[in-house]
Order: C-alpha cells, then structure tokens, then sequence
C-alpha cells in the first residue's frame, strides 16, 4: 500500500473506542481427573496429559454469558478497524450512535446475566458437587465475592487527536524538541491509518476468496455447499468499506460499489438455483481479487 498518502484529519471524524469484557470462565486443571485417565490407559507418566473441565457445566446463565460477550465482540469488529496496541479500535464519528446504542443494549444484558448468575452460583455449586462425586474439589470454586471481580462490562470512547491540532506553550529553544515529538505523533498515526486500511482488504480477500470458491461449480455432479450468510459477510465488509474508508481511498469506493451492484439482491437461493448467476457472480468478485493491493493477504 501507499504509505505516502493523504490522510484527511481524523479528529473531527473519528474516535477511538473500546468495548472491554471480561467473565470467568469456570474452567480449571484436574490432576485426578489426569491421573485416572493414565491409569485407564496404562501411561506411566502425567506429563502429555492434560486434562480440564468446566466446573460449572451445564449452568446455563454463565454459558449465556460467554455467548453474549462473544456477540459484543464480533459486533464491535465488525463495525471499526484496528488502531491501538491497548486494544482501541477505530470508529468512524457516524457509526457511534448505532455502536453505542447496540452495545449499551447488550452491556445492560450483561449486566442481568451477571446478576443472575450470581445469585445461583452457590446453587450450582451444590449441583456440581452432585455429579462431580469424587472429582468436586472446593478450591475450584471461590467464594461469590472473588467470583464477583472476574466480570467486567465496560465501554468507552475517546477523540483522536491530530498532530496538527496540538497547542504547545514552549519556548523557541525548545521548539525543535516538540517539533520532533508531533512528527513522531504524525509517522504513527500514518503508520495505524495503513494498517487500519490494510485490515479492511484482508477481511475483504477473505470473505471474496471464500465466495469465489463457493461458487465455483456447474451442475448438481459437482455442487459446493454454502451458507446464507456466504452474502451477508460479504455485504458487511461493503458496508465497512464505505463507513471506515479512512483515506477516502477512490479505488475502494469503486470496488464496493462494483460489489454492491454485483450483490445487493442477490439471494443464496438465486445463486443456488442459476448457474449463469453463480458464473457471473463468480467473475465479479474474482475480478474485484485481482484489483486488490499486494499486501500481506
């Protein structure tokens, strides 16, 4: 990619957000467990195995838990971009309502869950102690309050600051200092917007190679297998193509929009059913592959 472009000021058109989560996950080591399994199987040493369980199987308000916090982050991925070693990602200014509306939805849903797990943890405790039999040990499990600090929910969002807007009150023999730390400030933010962009053309070969292979076929002799969602995931990618075009790249524009002709009323069972749509939606989207920067893909 270019690494010599003009970037277009993010602090008026972008933030910088964060979705943080965190739950237990109920999941620890069990050396008995190991040790029956050796002795079942004749193996005189502990060293390859290894051997875990969820404490808790079965306790449908932690597994909810895990479901939902996977949602949120493959929500939050797929609306922003990478930016931060601190796992900060790059939201374009309009797409903050809907990201915080969803996200504060599902985070309210968290919270719930939360609750409710918390309030039958020491009743799954005894279930377990149930079905465990000689496999339960207590140390698995800590007492509510430790349990308690192993959630967290947290959202946040924070403006990214051009090189260009910092005010500095310095005096002119110091200036030459700041002058270096503001194009140091400049090279990585250049630095995080190419990679941020190389990012969406990964997602985008990935989701177009898998499309292209998909539909490579002719007849039922040969007839591939594909999901509904083979088209969402490419349409999503359009989607983000067009909100997070972070260097008004005109190249990207016009494969999204080349795409969007291609796909937008298109269903799986079209494509299924004609094998002309299949080949021409093949060549369309083998074509856009071609035209792709050599990145790392």
């Amino acid at each position: 990619m270019n690494n010599q472009i003009e970037v277009p000021k993010l602090s008026s058109r972008a933030l910088e957000v964060k979705v943080l989560i965190s739950a237990w996950t109920a999941v620890k080591k069990k050396k008995g467990a190991a040790r029956q399994v050796a002795a079942q199987n004749n193996m005189g040493s502990l060293d390859a195995l290894n051997v875990s369980t969820n404490v808790l199987q079965g306790c449908q308000s932690l597994t909810d838990i895990h479901t939902l916090k996977g949602e949120m982050r493959k929500y939050n991925y797929s609306k922003t971009l990478p930016w931060s070693d601190k796992g900060g990602r790059i939201l374009m200014v309009a797409e903050y309502p809907e990201w915080v509306r969803e996200l504060t939805e599902k985070q309210a849903e968290f919270d719930r869950l939360f609750e409710v797990f918390i309030s039958e943890y020491e009743f799954q405790k005894i279930a377990a102690q149930a079905s465990q039999g000689d496999l339960f040990d207590e140390r698995d499990y800590p007492p509510v309050e430790v349990v308690r600090e192993k959630f967290a929910c947290r959202l946040s969002a924070m403006p990214i600051v051009d090189a260009g807007d910092w005010r500095l009150d310095v005096e002119d023999d110091a200036q030459g200092c700041f002058d270096e730390l503001i194009a140091t400030h400049a090279s990585a933010a250049e630095t995080r917007i190419n990679a941020a962009m190389t990012d969406i053309y990964q997602r985008l070969h990935k989701v177009l190679s898998n499309m292209s292979e998909r539909l490579d076929y002719v007849g039922d002799k040969d007839k591939k297998t594909f999901r509904n969602t083979l088209l969402d995931n490419v349409l999503d990618i359009v989607d983000l193509m067009r909100s997070c075009n972070l260097t008004d790249d005109t190249q990207l524009t016009a494969q999204a929009d080349t795409l969007e002709r291609a796909l937008r009323g298109v269903s799986p069972e079209a494509l299924r059913d004609s094998s002309h749509l299949r080949a021409a939606t093949k060549r369309t989207v083998d074509e856009v592959i071609a035209q792709l920067p050599s990145i790392d893909l």
